[in-house]
């Protein structure tokens, strides 16, 4: 009956604004616990943390670095037991998988532009967590949502335009926020050459590592 809650994400970088969440995390013991709502909370099992971190996982390098226990039914800081994650090994993997994202959700906003927020939505998530799992793969992780702009190989775009991707991800998953004009998102599509280019740079750079 052990449960331990943590925040991670934004909150513990210091980026939290009008637009943020919180990010709650409940590990526990025992499966399906009622009293704990996962609408509010990622669950997970200790056992599969354990397992995350033996693999060296990016979440479970993400909580290693940034996440803050709340709470503690038996005392112990469960996620600082586990130590340091292994080693990350899936750097080339993951960064074609979000590579992918990125592009297949480019050629259906070339298609049309009846989703055009939910698919520059899906571009800033791969974008993102491209560049992270670079980053990470680097040995300089960089969890941020700005990660793009911020890791030892930036994305060179301008900032409004990176701006318009970044708010279309949370008018997609939260709501937050006005709707883009048909002028943003030419903005956000006019800077695509230049995130493709950065993209086969830095894959090429880990798959031929």
């Amino acid at each position: 009956m052990t449960v331990h809650f943590y925040a991670f994400g934004s909150i513990c970088r210091g980026e939290v604004d009008r637009s943020s969440d919180i990010d709650l995390l409940a590990c526990i013991t025992e499966p399906n616990r009622p009293d704990i709502d996962t609408k509010k909370f990622s669950v997970y099992g200790h056992d599969r943390l354990g397992y995350l971190w033996a693999e060296g996982n990016p979440f479970a390098w993400h909580l290693h670095l940034e996440s803050r226990l709340l709470f503690s039914s038996d005392g112990v800081d469960f996620i600082a037991s586990l130590g340091v994650p292994a080693a990350y090994k899936a750097g080339a993997e993951d960064c074609k998988k979000f590579a992918r994202l990125f592009f297949d959700s480019f050629d259906q906003l070339s298609k049309t532009r009846v989703n055009a927020t939910f698919n520059l939505s899906c571009m800033f998530l791969g974008i993102r967590n491209f560049a992270t799992c670079y980053s990470l793969w680097r040995g300089h992780p960089v969890f941020s949502r700005r990660s793009p702009l911020l890791i030892d190989a930036p994305l060179s775009v301008d900032e409004e335009a990176f701006d318009v991707l970044a708010r279309a991800r949370v008018l997609s998953t939260r709501g937050i926020g006005d709707a883009l004009s048909s002028e943003e998102v030419m903005l956000a599509i006019k800077v695509v050459p230049v995130i493709r280019a950065w993209m086969a740079q830095l894959l090429a750079e880990v798959i031929n590592d």
